[in-house]
């Protein structure tokens, strides 16, 4: 199927910043000199955005996929109480997966996430391969800020009885300890919401309002857990014991303070296809129903398991278990 306009766009963007960022660094460490960087930037370039589509060809919005398709679970795209399971392969894994089961243990979909370099795509799938709505940087400058901004939108926005509701969410670093904190950690959000009949456009630099006003208030509290585990693919070190930060979420109303959802993550060992590696677990509980919709609530969820495994956003990250 061909790829959207938007999808297009996306790429075209993309590739000029990858670009035009090697092509400078080239020139700088060059001396000036442009022997070479031309052929060397182009090379790079080329590789890169290749293996990026061949890589997510079929992780991206497709609104027309969409059209006549009724959204899972009456448009919540999954229900109220749900679990979180990490999923790893024996050897390469390009793509940062967690699956979602209901609580009858039924597989609703996952979460993937794909970074390359400056390039992102984190999105939800159910799970006939239907990708629901995806997380974008708010701006082409929150790809090298030290927090998360992300527009967070429906891929059926716009459509005919579909929820034309765009969700902001901001990083509060100011507040929160987890830049500097090693046993007990805390990571704290803003989550703005607004209308746009569209899908959004990725903007040099964030608006000037951009997260201000949130309706909901989002808190992860971290410590320091023991973990074990094995190996199969060559020794373990350290006896198999490590560390690693356990964290819980909690979802308030950002008016009265009322708790709206609230998750809590665990640590198993992995099968051997899995080389024994310490699995993340969560368990996602909505107190208040219809108030935040179950997809955004999910996201919330899985988003500092999927954020704190890459540490793309440069925080010190406490995972001695690899």
């Amino acid at each position: 199927m061909d790829e959207s306009l938007l999808e297009r766009e996306e790429v075209g963007r993309d590739r000029s910043s990858c670009y035009a960022a090697l092509w400078l660094c080239c020139h700088l460490r060059s001396g000036g000199r442009w022997d070479g960087c031309g052929r060397l930037t182009a090379f790079f370039c080329l590789f890169t955005v290749a293996f990026w589509i061949g890589v997510t060809r079929n992780l991206y919005c497709d609104p027309d996929v969409l059209q006549n398709i009724r959204p899972p679970f009456d448009g919540q795209l999954m229900p109220a109480n749900i679990t979180l399971v990490e999923r790893k392969y024996l050897l390469i894994q390009f793509t940062k997966l967690v699956d979602v089961y209901d609580a009858t243990h039924a597989h609703i979909g996952y979460f993937y996430d794909i970074n390359l370099f400056i390039i992102m795509r984190f999105g939800f799938s159910d799970a006939n391969g239907r990708i629901w709505f995806e997380a974008r940087y708010a701006s082409f400058l929150s790809r090298f800020k030290p927090i998360i901004e992300y527009n967070l939108q429906r891929c059926d926005v716009g459509g005919v009885g579909r929820t034309s509701l765009l969700y902001e969410l901001k990083e509060v670093w100011w507040k929160e300890s987890y830049w500097r904190c090693f046993v007990n950690c805390s990571r704290l959000f803003n989550l703005a919401e607004r209308t746009a009949s569209t899908q959004v456009r990725e903007r040099l630099i964030p608006e000037a309002n951009f997260g201000l006003d949130p309706t909901f208030q989002v808190s992860f509290d971290g410590w320091l857990a023991p973990t074990l585990r094995g190996q199969i693919t060559g020794p373990v070190s350290s006896f198999g014991t490590g560390v690693r930060q356990v964290w819980s979420m909690h979802l308030k109303n950002a008016t009265d303070g009322e708790l709206v959802a609230k998750a809590k993550q665990h640590f198993v060992i992995g099968t051997a296809s899995q080389d024994m590696r310490v699995l993340s677990r969560w368990k996602v509980v909505t107190v208040r129903q219809s108030e935040l919709p179950n997809w955004v609530i999910g996201f919330l969820a899985v988003l500092d398991d999927i954020d704190s495994t890459l540490s793309q956003h440069g925080h010190v990250a406490y995972q001695i278990d690899r």
